[in-house]
């Protein structure tokens, strides 16, 4: 079973997401906040695996409560809630390590799978969601020339493997690592090891910056 807390201001959308999570048995949904103060008072009394996070609240966003709980509760994996107009919202959740973002009219099963990507240790962003990722990225001003930063990144990535690289264009398409273990024929664990050397090399440190830096290599 799956505990989880809903974080939104809108009591519709949280009956909504209710509702919707209610349809798997796997789902249950043991507390609901309106804004991130709220949910800082929850924590103190319930021990959820995942909480589903809106990005706009009042009193305290979604982009300060993800901080916050991932200072303080870092097993706890946060997935935000968000729209098409919030660019600058969602490089803030990525950089406070937001463990996914999907959008708020998204279908049961992407929710649930989205829940279920994130307890595996990997992250699932909607492919209208890192659209908007690469652009606010794109959108910040450089610290050094755009050349300069991919020679850098092209002599990191020369330090991979060709098994690494096997496992981070499997990333690339979002798959766990128990479905990168199954079509890599290799067990779970060793994918997990491939992960974490893969960070190590090329400086970032979690899948959602990884994804970010390859875009444009991979």
């Amino acid at each position: 079973m799956i505990d989880l807390v809903i974080v939104d201001d809108q009591e519709i959308v949280r009956e909504g997401l209710k509702m919707v999570l209610s349809l798997n048995e796997e789902i249950n949904c043991i507390g609901e906040a309106s804004n991130g103060k709220q949910l800082m008072e929850l924590l103190k009394k319930l021990s959820p695996q995942v909480i589903l996070m809106d990005i706009r609240m009042p009193v305290m966003d979604g982009i300060e409560t993800t901080k916050f709980v991932k200072e303080n509760y870092p097993g706890i994996k946060v997935i935000i809630l968000t729209t098409f107009n919030e660019d600058d919202y969602i490089f803030q959740g990525l950089k406070y390590g937001a463990d996914g973002y999907i959008l708020k009219d998204s279908g049961s099963k992407e929710i649930i799978n989205s829940i279920k990507t994130a307890l595996e240790g990997s992250i699932l962003l909607n492919p209208k969601v890192t659209e908007k990722v690469i652009k606010a990225l794109n959108s910040r001003p450089a610290e050094t020339s755009a050349q300069k930063k991919n020679q850098e990144k092209g002599k990191l990535l020369q330090t991979l493997t060709p098994r690494e690289i096997d496992v981070v264009k499997h990333i690339m398409d979002g798959k766990s690592n128990k479905a990168i273990s199954e079509a890599l024929f290799v067990t779970e664990g060793t994918v997990k090891n491939y992960v974490s050397k893969i960070l190590e090399k090329l400086q970032v440190t979690n899948r959602t910056e990884l994804v970010i830096y390859l875009q444009d290599f991979i």
